[in-house]
């Protein structure tokens, strides 16, 4: 590996450490990605959502992950900035398996990435001994190929139905046990505003944020000391909302106004995004 790609994962990690709020507008292409470069942002991130919408598929690992490390090889080479990926649930079922997905993910010029604890399944979550198992391999992995790669644990506790009654103890000792194997960042998606502030004050590590519409502002986020805040698929859904009601209003036969104006990007404005 090289030492711009350790450089890359370093200034990853220490934009977790910083007292500005880390925000990641997750994209899906080489595209977006130069997008975000061009409007100044620190990093690239991916969503699974997102990058699985886009190529027709639903997102639970139905992509073939050869089809993934090609992605992610073209963003990371489209740009000069860190690039986490979400792998879900690490595209394995076996440790050997997720062994050779981190080095590959690591090859094509990875820094950082999201591994979650939900089961196959989606229906229950992993045991936090094997959970923590996962963590630990990958980064081994990482440091035996010499890149202090950023590991975002994310816990679908919240997700769970069946964790209704203690989820919030429940995500407190996954955190601090994910952060014990080897994690850099808790991701307790979807937890309400109370639990968040809870999380961050109970687990010495940064917290990820999924901003939702009563999520708090940036400045109060900055306030509360989280680290990093994720759109998930909402950048996507956004853009596809303008592109249905564009394509609606030109079915309807309404002027061309609504999606040809003056605030409309130009063709040689997005070649200055791809070619600066």
């Amino acid at each position: 590996m090289t030492d711009l790609q350790r450089k890359k994962a370093e200034t990853l990690l220490s934009l977790h450490h910083s007292e500005k709020l880390l925000i990641l507008p997750n994209v899906w292409d080489v595209l977006g990605a130069k997008l975000l470069e061009s409007e100044g942002f620190e990093a690239i991130a991916t969503a699974s959502a997102s990058v699985a919408f886009s190529k027709g598929f639903d997102d639970n690992q139905e992509i073939d992950f050869t089809t993934l490390l090609r992605l992610f090889r073209s963003i990371c080479q489209s740009t000069s900035l860190p690039v986490t990926v979400d792998i879900e649930r690490g595209y394995a079922d076996s440790l050997d398996q997720l062994t050779e997905n981190i080095k590959n993910l690591i090859s094509c010029g990875v820094v950082g990435l999201n591994i979650e604890d939900s089961n196959k399944k989606g229906e229950n979550l992993e045991s936090i001994e094997h959970q923590c198992e996962k963590i630990q391999l990958i980064r081994q992995v990482a440091d035996n190929l010499g890149i202090p790669l950023v590991i975002n644990a994310r816990t679908d506790v919240f997700l769970m139905k069946s964790y209704e009654d203690n989820r919030l103890s429940e995500s407190i000792r996954r955190g601090q046990q994910y952060k014990d194997a080897g994690a850099d960042c808790f991701y307790p998606i979807l937890c309400s505003n109370d639990e968040l502030k809870e999380i961050n004050q109970k687990i010495e590590m940064p917290v990820n944020v999924l901003a939702q519409a009563d999520t708090p502002t940036v400045n109060v986020l900055e306030q509360l000391k989280i680290a990093r805040l994720s759109l998930g698929p909402a950048l996507l859904r956004s853009a596809l909302t303008k592109m249905r009601e564009t394509v609606r209003s030109l079915k309807q036969g309404t002027s061309f106004d609504s999606f040809i104006n003056e605030n409309t990007i130009t063709s040689k404005e997005i070649l200055e995004i791809i070619k600066p």
